[in-house]
């Protein structure tokens, strides 16, 4: 096969990887900034690394802060534009006119009302009576229509009791309501108000010291204080009724006061639209320039350090470079994001690289390289806000990005991968290399904090030792740079510090989202599998206890190896306690469950072995039933790989020399893994050293080597990535701590038989 051919084979095999991989690093190059931008990208306090000269006359644009005052001054300046509104005052005083010549005739039929019921008291058995019946009947129903109909008509915040006391009607006031004296004194006080102006908008809404009014057609400025805003011509309302009534309790101050204030509405009309477009036009007219730097002028020398001011001259020059250069051409835009895209790819191309080279099974999954895909870019997206919006970049979460990928999948693919974001994440804020120092420290000890996670604890632990490291690392930076602490915006370290803090909190609360959304299986969730209280394995605690303490020997066995080789240790752990629930079905079968009759020996040796290879098709079906994930069934599956029944073939061959010996053997398949083939050994030694009679070293030795080497000439491990050099690790040496030896030695060592109390 020539070169060719393997690239088109290696493209064909790998469609989807290869997607990934241009879709990714087309999607972040979109968000990269290009051209001038890159080139002459520094940061406050950084040293230039080459000499800057403006290549064209630019003006310098303003800080924030100057251009927020300026703007705020100009705004400020532009009076807010009203109208006063004549018709409008003439109208509230008809209404007032109004009221009250509706209250003088209710005041008028409460008289005639009164005076109609003293005559029928009066003439009660007078001939006249019926007379003055019909008179008195004619009044009160007027009275009554003529009340009941002022009070649905003006819904004041009076109640009828009050009406009543004002008319008189049911408490005579100290001396009789003169209505003419009362309206006018009502109307004059709001007069009063209408004259000084009262506008419809709150004074404190009001930036401008002066206000504009169109009145009688003439245009009028005037300081805004000398006019009322409702609450204030309400305040000016009570302070007139009180000069006129001594007793504010007296019912026509009170009065007058609710009425003088339903009266009292605004005559002065905000004018919005006027308003908004003078303002407009006034803040076009503020400058966005401080200053101008001329053709060939130096902006800033070789190994000069960054200033406050040639940093805004550099952005200022960026801000014209793009303007004039780089988006009205669209060849020069093109070309720009191609070497954007380029940039990205290469590399993207040195992480898809490595889980080719050493993560193939993340490399040939895709749900992983997707989920990997799609972290990457919405850290890489936030990011391009946060740049376009001018906010903290020390609020990109880049470490919870570093502990989801150590919790979900290893510690290297999290390191690696985080590598390539921070440096992404770094070019696109500007070629920000304390940024990218700072968060590869932070990055690193959050991965090293939860790489191997058991306990809730951990948690608080990780959030406190991320605060501390990126308190530690920021101020080393800064000591470095030798920046003066004393004048230096804290601002930053404190968003820092935040982020540090909640990354561990977002991290955790996202981990169950990606586990059920890419099926994947966390130390977290292996640990709720060890749980007693799981069902499936109280079942198998109680149906098949020799199986369950055969399973826990294997599990201690298979996690002593694993640490042995740096494989996953609390998974080879969890698959070794479920590897055998498929005995649950028939546990009377199995020699650690038997204490009696050995069921096998009224059967044939073809039948025993059917009933063997059944384990572990049951143990599939139970794991599905009970929703167990499916890299715990890959050990229900695995662990006998495809080895002989020994015992059960030399026995059938004792009566037929011709035996298929497939019928033996265990339908596999193969251990894919590390893991795997770590517990399908363990299971196996586990089950020899059982039987040894007075076990020693030398035995257990000897028995691992022989276990090792048949599974290694029967192909078993073919599968396998364990590599000799693994095997003699999980081997182990007699004074090690990992591996099968020491842990076999602890299990079935021999004991001094002591002498009982009934020798003595």
């Amino acid at each position: 096969m020539n070169n060719f051919q393997k690239i088109k084979s290696f493209f064909s095999n790998n469609k989807f990887p290869i997607l990934i991989f241009f879709g990714l690093s087309f999607a972040i190059s979109l968000t990269f900034p290009t051209g001038f931008s890159i080139r002459y990208s520094y940061q406050l306090n950084d040293i230039a690394n080459e000499p800057i000269i403006a290549p064209f006359d630019f003006g310098i644009l303003k800080t924030d802060q100057k251009l927020t005052k300026d703007l705020d001054e100009a705004r400020n300046s532009v009076p807010f534009s009203f109208s006063r509104d004549q018709d409008f005052v003439d109208n509230q005083i008809a209404i007032i006119d109004t009221f009250f010549i509706y209250l003088n005739d209710i005041y008028s039929a409460h008289d005639l009302f009164i005076s109609s019921q003293d005559s029928l008291y009066k003439y009660r058995y007078e001939p006249e009576f019926e007379s003055y019946q019909s008179s008195f009947i004619a009044d009160s129903t007027t009275y009554v229509t003529l009340y009941s109909e002022f009070l649905d008509q003006y819904q004041f915040q009076i109640d009828k009791a009050q009406w009543d006391q004002l008319l008189g009607i049911n408490e005579s006031l100290t001396e009789p309501l003169n209505l003419e004296l009362f309206k006018n004194q009502i109307k004059q006080i709001c007069l009063n108000r209408w004259a000084e102006g009262i506008i419809d908008e709150p004074l404190e809404n009001i930036f401008s010291d002066e206000i504009s009014i169109i009145q009688g057609g003439e245009l009028v400025i005037a300081p805004t204080r000398n006019y009322n805003d409702i609450e204030t011509a309400w305040k000016k309302n009570r302070e007139e009724v009180n000069l006129i009534y001594d007793n504010e309790l007296d019912i026509k101050s009170t009065l007058s006061y609710e009425l003088i204030n339903e009266f009292t509405k605004p005559n002065i009309l905000f004018d919005k639209d006027l308003t908004e477009s003078r303002q407009k036009e006034r803040l076009d007219k503020v400058s966005r320039f401080q200053g101008t730097v001329l053709a060939n002028e130096l902006i800033v020398d070789t190994n000069n350090r960054i200033t406050e001011s040639v940093l805004l001259k550099l952005k200022s020059l960026q801000l014209e470079s793009e303007r004039r250069l780089g988006y009205e051409r669209a060849a020069d835009k093109f070309r720009e994001y191609l070497g954007a895209f380029f940039v990205v790819s290469i590399l993207l191309f040195l992480l898809f690289s490595f889980f080719y080279i050493y993560r193939n099974e993340y490399f040939r999954e895709p749900k992983l390289l997707l989920l990997i895909g799609l972290l990457m870019y919405l850290i890489v997206f936030f990011s391009w806000i946060i740049v376009s919006y001018q906010l903290p970049t020390y609020i990109i979460p880049i470490a919870m990005f570093s502990i989801l990928l150590t919790v979900l999948l290893d510690t290297t693919v999290s390191l690696i991968s985080s590598t390539i974001l921070i440096l992404l994440v770094s070019l696109l804020i500007g070629n920000d290399l304390d940024f990218a120092i700072i968060q590869f420290f932070i990055s690193f000890i959050a991965i090293l904090s939860v790489r191997k996670l058991r306990k809730r604890r951990q948690i608080i632990a990780t959030m406190l030792t991320l605060v501390f490291c990126s308190l530690f690392v920021f101020f080393s930076v800064m000591l470095f740079k030798g920046i003066d602490f004393l004048d230096y915006n804290y601002s930053t370290v404190g968003y820092l510090a935040l982020s540090s803090f909640l990354c561990p909190i977002l991290a955790f609360g996202l981990v169950p989202l990606f586990e059920s959304f890419f099926g994947i299986t966390t130390d977290l969730s292996l640990i709720e599998l060890l749980d007693y209280d799981q069902p499936l394995l109280k079942k198998l605690m109680e149906d098949a206890p020799g199986t369950h303490t055969h399973s826990v020997k294997v599990g201690t066995l298979a996690e002593s190896c694993a640490n042995a080789i740096g494989a996953r240790a609390l998974l080879c752990r969890v698959g070794s306690y479920y590897h055998d629930i498929g005995k649950i079905k028939k546990p009377e079968y199995y020699a650690e469950n038997q204490t009696g009759e050995n069921k096998h020996d009224s059967i044939t040796p073809h039948m025993s072995a059917k009933i063997l290879k059944q384990h572990v098709t049951d143990g599939l079906a139970l794991a599905d039933e009970y929703g167990l994930p499916n890299i715990i069934k890959d050990f229900i599956e695995t662990h006998h790989a495809k080895n002989r029944m020994e015992f059960f073939y030399k026995k059938a061959l004792e009566n037929d020399s011709k035996v298929d010996e497939n019928e033996f053997r265990y339908p596999g398949p193969k251990p894919s893994s590390k893991e795997t083939g770590i517990v399908m050994l363990a299971e196996a030694i586990e089950a020899q050293a059982n039987s040894l009679k007075n076990p020693t070293l030398e035995k257990f030795e000897t028995m691992i080597d022989k276990a090792i080497r048949s599974r290694l000439e029967d192909g078993q491990l073919d599968e396998c990535p364990l590599t000799m050099e693994d095997l003699q690790k999980i081997k182990g040496r007699r004074d090690g701590k990992h591996g099968l030896l020491p842990v076999l030695s602890g299990l079935y060592h021999s004991r001094p038989e002591y002498p009982s109390k009934d020798d003595e």
